[in-house]
């Protein structure tokens, strides 16, 4: 058991004012979409209009920061308005030491979830590739963790190991165990349990054997390791071109870039819809049923959305900038519904030219 037990020192609001929701993106394993996601959630919760603060960890990859980075300078170069979060980049310990250095990264760790913590109604924190002491610190912190895998026994290896001939489960993997001894020092140190996500990324359309075998093993692995599955994010081109522009699929390009959005984008936004929906968290899936899909003239020709300004720092944040209300629409369907729709998304997304400029091939706001 790590020394994540030791009491919390996150403090309380002097005004009793409730902490934020606190969302963990973790993976042991790099390139299985975490960035992506992260950005992705924290964008649909912004413009649901809730508080978002949000802690990259990743001192070495930076991948969340510079996403954020990004995204600030296509809001300075195009003038177009977009939501931010208020963001804090933290630093691995300079101390040689592990005792001094775990010392020094728990105080760091707590003093900016106090800056965040009852300012914002969700933070969330972007963790590393690999194991390290604050990861495994923000796990134990966490109300929720996501675990992005691809969808391949490779990424699986992550959370088990599998028989190959069989497809059993032999044992969990020490990411996995990882996860429980977290589970049990949230308990014991606040009294709070943990929900655990593990969403499947980068699903094909094919109807592949080993697509099929995925998605037993890993429903058998979710009821012998105590974490719900849910739908990740199809493989799509347009995930990888807007990483530059620090965009996401929920994000609105003033009418000089803008162009028809594409069965795909539309599928891709009912894909972090849904993601949101599996949260299971009442607020959300309220605002949610308060909105509607937009008509296709709207989101082919979107209005600009109201500038929140941004700050990113390194652990000096200001206050937490206001979110802007999002346009609405009409509450996700089924996961299976995008599914169906992916096919023709995808094939509608190859009859598209090239554009090598992702700022316009972003699609409406959801």
């Amino acid at each position: 058991m790590t020394d994540a037990t030791t009491p919390s020192s996150t403090g309380a609001s002097p005004n009793g004012e409730k902490r934020a929701h606190v969302i963990v993106l973790g993976n042991e394993k790099g390139g299985s979409g975490k960035t992506t996601t992260s950005l992705h959630l924290i964008v649909a919760l912004l413009r649901l209009g809730f508080k978002v603060g949000t802690v990259d960890i990743d001192s070495r990859q930076r991948s969340l920061s510079r996403y954020l980075e990004n995204r600030r300078n296509t809001i300075t170069k195009s003038g177009t308005p977009l939501p931010v979060p208020h963001h804090i980049v933290l630093q691995k310990s300079p101390f040689d030491s592990a005792e001094e250095a775990k010392a020094d990264e728990r105080e760091r760790f707590q003093q900016a979830l106090r800056k965040i913590l009852f300012t914002n109604d969700f933070v969330v924190i972007d963790s590393p590739g690999n194991d390290t002491y604050l990861s495994r610190l923000a796990h134990s912190y966490a109300n929720t963790i996501i675990t992005p895998i691809n969808d391949s026994f490779v990424d699986l290896d992550v959370l088990a190991s599998v028989d190959p001939d069989t497809y059993k489960i032999i044992r969990p993997s020490i990411y996995s165990e990882m996860v429980w001894e977290q589970k049990l020092a949230r308990a014991k140190r606040d009294g709070v349990s943990i929900e655990w996500i593990v969403m499947r990324n980068r699903l094909s359309n094919l109807d592949a054997r080993n697509k099929r075998s995925m998605a037993k093993v890993t429903s058998d692995l979710s009821r012998r390791i105590g974490f719900r599955l849910a739908p990740g994010f199809s493989e799509r081109v347009i995930f990888r071109e807007m990483f530059l522009h620090g965009l996401t699929v929920l994000d609105v390009i003033d009418e000089k870039t803008a162009v028809n959005a594409t069965m795909s984008h539309i599928a891709a936004r009912q894909e972090v819809r849904d993601l949101l929906r599996m949260l299971k968290i009442p607020e959300i899936d309220r605002r949610l049923n308060n909105t509607r899909t937009p008509s296709k003239d709207e989101d082919t020709n979107p209005k600009p959305s109201t500038r929140a300004s941004a700050d990113t720092s390194t652990e000096k944040p200001d206050a937490a900038p206001e979110a802007q209300t999002p346009p609405s629409h009409t509450p996700p369907g089924q996961s299976e519904t995008a599914a169906k729709d992916d096919a023709s998304a995808d094939k509608a997304e190859q009859s598209e030219p090239n554009t090598p400029d992702a700022a316009r091939t972003v699609a409406a706001a959801s």
